[in-house]
């Protein structure tokens, strides 16, 4: 999940520059499809902190991405990525808030609508959780990972059995299938719900 969030993060990085924001998908390796060129230090400073995350140093990554966060306010990507980091250390609270500050500069952000729907499940908020997933999932239906946690919540914490059934089979279709634990999640709530033929 992480090359996949990283990948579509490097493609929001800029979402921030324009009046207008395309959502993370709009752009095409790190490009704005629209809007002003991006600065080369950014762009050199994004890549090294994507990297130093990739081989797991967040301490040096999260330093990069901060300091980001003064020279090129008007990027979410930063702040997106600084969520990451807190949330896999466990930093639930300052996760959420670095999440919040990448919608403030990037509304149609899936991935941090996604990270905030899990983070408000974590602390026992279902009803905000789904309507994290549910932006997220209206900002960019092609972003598998909301489909497949709104289902995780749906299922295990609402007991909305055939919606969530709905949402695996959305996650697989985009991930053409790849994924055998959902796989087999759908056949045995296929059971459950009643929803098998």
């Amino acid at each position: 999940m992480m090359r996949v969030v990283l990948v579509l993060l490097i493609a929001g990085l800029f979402a921030g520059c324009t009046a207008t924001a395309p959502q993370e998908t709009a752009e095409k390796g790190g490009q704005a499809t629209a809007g002003p060129a991006v600065d080369p230090a950014a762009r050199a400073a994004f890549d090294a902190a994507l990297e130093a995350m990739r081989e797991g140093r967040d301490d040096q990554a999260e330093q990069i991405l901060l300091k980001m966060t003064q020279d090129f306010p008007q990027l979410s990507g930063p702040q997106a990525n600084l969520g990451i980091i807190y949330f896999r250390a466990g930093k639930l609270d300052e996760a959420e808030a670095a999440f919040q500050r990448a919608l403030e500069i990037n509304p149609g952000s899936a991935v941090s609508l996604d990270y905030l729907g899990v983070i408000n499940r974590d602390k026992g908020r279902f009803k905000e959780a789904a309507g994290f997933y549910q932006r997220a999932i209206e900002a960019d239906p092609n972003y598998a990972y909301a489909h497949r946690n709104y289902g995780i919540l749906l299922e295990l914490y609402m007991g909305k059995l055939k919606q969530a059934l709905a949402q695996y089979e959305e996650y697989q279709k985009l991930t053409k299938g790849e994924d055998k634990q959902v796989a087999k999640w759908i056949v045995d709530l296929s059971r459950r719900s009643g929803a098998e033929k």
